[in-house]
């Protein structure tokens, strides 16, 4: 959509004057707090505020709206009316993503080989915004009802879904032990339900101590203190980077020192 009026300043994402307005009126909703901390009587509160914008409107080849403030005797701006009103705690958590209970919390960027810039604003403008979210979406429905609904092409939604399917590792965690060190591996699809996963550190095979979709827990050789890490799901494979700050103090060699692999727990 081209610019309705003259193109002269800066022109602004909608998002971003919305972020800087909410946190000035947080500062004051702070500076009030510290006042009446202080001991003197609260004289006002701010509760809703309404504004009414002048401004020339477009639409970025990204799909974001902009927003440009209309000069002194502009004609042809359009009047934008904003109002903010006070909301609760509930309110927030109830409307709000939580990316700590997601089941894969990778954001749609990351499969973004498999689709172009009007996909990907497809997805944004109905809030899918992770890689859950599409499988979500999609267990819920048909591909072809997304084609039908939002107009993203059947065969790339097969392509997503096929590679958010993919085991991923996305970072690890070090866990101290008496007994040495263990790695938490954190990803997504790192199992598959049935068979134990294979787990590679620097190249070589490791005990594999606890096995989940979103972690595995494996046993680090006395020698292993850094290198890549590779996860081996059925027929995919996953890989990533390990660091065991300090080294790596277990000299066992199968982990427990006495040639037996205990069975992981699988959940």
């Amino acid at each position: 959509m081209p610019l309705t009026g003259p193109r002269s300043g800066n022109a602004f994402p909608v998002e971003d004057f919305l972020q800087a307005l909410t946190a000035q009126l947080d500062r004051a909703q702070d500076t009030l707090a510290l006042k009446v901390r202080a001991g003197r009587p609260l004289t006002w509160a701010l509760k809703d505020l309404s504004i009414d914008l002048h401004v020339f409107v477009e639409v970025d080849g990204g799909g974001r709206v902009l927003m440009r403030s209309a000069g002194a005797n502009e004609e042809g701006a359009s009047v934008v009316h904003l109002s903010l009103a006070a909301i609760t705690r509930p309110m927030v958590e109830e409307n709000t993503l939580s990316l700590r209970d997601e089941t894969d919390p990778r954001t749609i960027d990351e499969l973004r080989g498999h689709m172009d810039d009007d996909d990907r604003r497809r997805l944004d403008m109905v809030g899918i915004r992770t890689v859950g979210q599409l499988r979500r979406l999609t267990s819920e429905t048909t591909p072809a009802a997304v084609e039908a609904t939002i107009g993203l092409p059947v065969d790339r939604l097969r392509a997503l879904l096929e590679q958010a399917a993919r085991p991923a590792v996305t970072g690890h965690e070090v866990l101290r032990r008496d007994g040495g060190p263990l790695l938490r591996i954190q990803g997504v699809n790192l199992s598959d339900g049935g068979s134990i996963p294979e787990v590679r550190l620097a190249g070589e095979l490791v005990e594999v101590l606890e096995v989940k979709p979103q972690q595995l827990v494996v046993r680090p050789r006395g020698n292993q203190d850094e290198g890549p890490i590779e996860v081996r799901v059925g027929g995919d494979r996953a890989t990533g980077w390990f660091r065991i700050a300090g080294g790596n103090r277990n000299g066992n060699v199968n982990g427990n020192g006495n040639g037996h692999t205990p069975a992981p727990e699988v959940a």
